[in-house]
């Protein structure tokens, strides 16, 4: 079999061709939702394998229609999951108190649905590189992302306090120690033996903000501080 039968059968929509991608699909999809799963989020490796084999379907019938019928877009149906995949994003988000948690989870999501549609359609060799993009970035680039974000401009960080009255101790104390105190929002629904707030700190000086946090934790009034950003 000579290379240019080889093409032929991989680029245009043949049974090997259909084995082919769907088996890449699987491969894909799977790579990347294996991360997601060691780290326990919503989505993992079968819901990955899941989108990116249905959108590779759908892009494959969108090239049968055009080919056997003679009529419409074979890029239509995939515009269609391109927009379509986002209810499955958005059920992968949630947020706990005012932190946002399974935003890298819906992206790998869409991702996934669009190399699927790469893997549809033949573009066989931007699928693997895309997938080895997206695998690096959410394994790899998460150390470069500490280096980066460790000493924040902006910390924010939700306190309990034993009453409001320790809350100006606790500005007089954090500018003290280098920082400036910016927003308070304090929880409406305290109780009555203590209250919350979500407080918003400048960091000049760039410490680190674990050493923000256990600084903190620390002053009279506190009873819990954790780090939200």
């Amino acid at each position: 079999m000579t290379y240019g039968q080889i093409e032929t059968m991989l680029y245009e929509l043949t049974p090997f061709s259909v084995v082919i991608r769907i088996g890449l699909a699987m491969l894909c999809g799977g790579v990347l939702g294996i991360e997601r799963g060691k780290t326990n989020q919503p989505a993992g490796m079968r819901t990955y394998m899941l989108v990116c084999l249905g959108s590779a379907i759908v892009m494959m019938t969108g090239q049968f229609c055009y080919h056997h019928f003679r009529t419409g877009d074979p890029a239509r149906l995939g515009a269609q999951v391109i927009s379509g995949i986002g209810f499955l994003g958005a059920g992968s988000i949630v947020s706990i108190k005012t932190k946002v948690k399974g935003l890298t989870t819906a992206a790998g999501l869409w991702v996934s649905a669009c190399i699927g549609l790469g893997i549809g359609i033949g573009f066989y060799s931007g699928a693997i590189v895309t997938t080895a993009a997206v695998y690096l970035t959410i394994t790899k680039f998460r150390g470069v992302e500490n280096v980066f974000t460790a000493y924040d401009t902006w910390v924010q960080v939700y306190v309990k306090f034993d009453s409001m009255e320790a809350i100006p101790g606790f500005s007089q104390a954090a500018s003290d120690f280098g920082l400036v105190v910016g927003e308070i929002q304090l929880n409406k629904k305290q109780a009555k033996e203590y209250c919350c707030a979500i407080i918003h700190i400048k960091n000049p000086r760039r410490k680190n903000k674990e050493e923000i946090a256990d600084f903190l934790a620390e002053l009279s009034g506190v009873r819990t501080l954790v780090l939200l950003a």
